[in-house]
């Protein structure tokens, strides 16, 4: 059995997000996963990015006022269906 060593609970949402990387450029994917530390990316085919590669997201529509913001992550985990990021600290309010 195997034990969810998570430090932040995850929900479930699909939205389109843009993932900004010096290695793709601009690609929209869309989101599978969501907690306060990260957020995981579905991806129907490999893309060229490596664990600890440096990227910025930002939501494709917005939840509330104004322009939604760039944030700055991380890639943590690499997977046949996707990427999971990790915000980095002082990036998220």
């Amino acid at each position: 059995m195997s034990r969810d060593l998570r430090r932040h609970p995850r929900i479930n949402i699909h939205i389109e997000v843009e993932l900004i990387a010096p290695e793709l450029g601009t690609i929209t994917l869309q989101s599978g996963n969501l907690s306060n530390s990260g957020l995981f990316l579905c991806v129907e085919q490999s893309v060229a990015l490596q664990i600890g590669s440096e990227v910025h997201i930002r939501l494709k529509q917005a939840l509330g006022d104004g322009e939604p913001p760039l944030v700055k992550a991380r890639v943590v985990r690499i997977e046949n269906q996707g990427i999971g990021l990790q915000f980095e600290e002082g990036d998220m309010p």
